[in-house]
C-alpha cells in the first residue's frame, strides 16, 4: 500500500492504492486549504510533488482543466483530485513555508 509522506512534518499515512492525497491528508490530520469541498474547482488545495511524481496516477479531465487554468507547474497537483498509487512526498504553502 503507498505512503504519503507530508514535509516538513515527517508525518507519513498508509492508503489505499487510487485514493486522493486530500484524502491521505485528512486522515494523517494535515490540513489542506480548501473552498470547494473536492469539487476540483478552487485550487486552494495545490500541493507540490517532492518525491514519487511517477507514482500519481496521470491527471483526469477536470484536474488537468484546473491545472490549466490555475496555472499549476508541472510538479503541482490538486491534492482533492490527484491519485496515489505508490509512495509519495508532498508539501504545500498552506502549511506556512514556501515551495521547496
Amino acid at each position: 500500500m503507498p505512503v504519503v509522506r507530508f514535509m516538513p512534518s515527517g508525518k507519513e499515512r498508509t492508503i489505499r492504492a487510487g485514493a486522493t492525497i486530500l484524502a491521505a491528508a485528512n486522515q494523517a490530520e494535515m490540513p489542506i486549504g480548501q473552498s470547494c469541498s473536492g469539487d476540483g474547482i478552487c485550487g486552494w488545495c495545490r500541493v507540490t510533488l517532492l518525491e514519487g511524481a511517477g507514482n500519481m496516477l496521470p491527471p483526469g479531465p477536470l484536474e488537468k482543466k484546473l491545472m490549466r487554468e490555475k496555472e499549476f507547474t508541472p510538479k503541482e497537483r490538486a491534492a482533492c483530485l490527484a491519485k496515489v498509487n505508490g509512495d509519495v512526498t508532498i508539501t504545500t504553502t498552506y502549511w506556512g513555508h514556501e515551495h521547496v
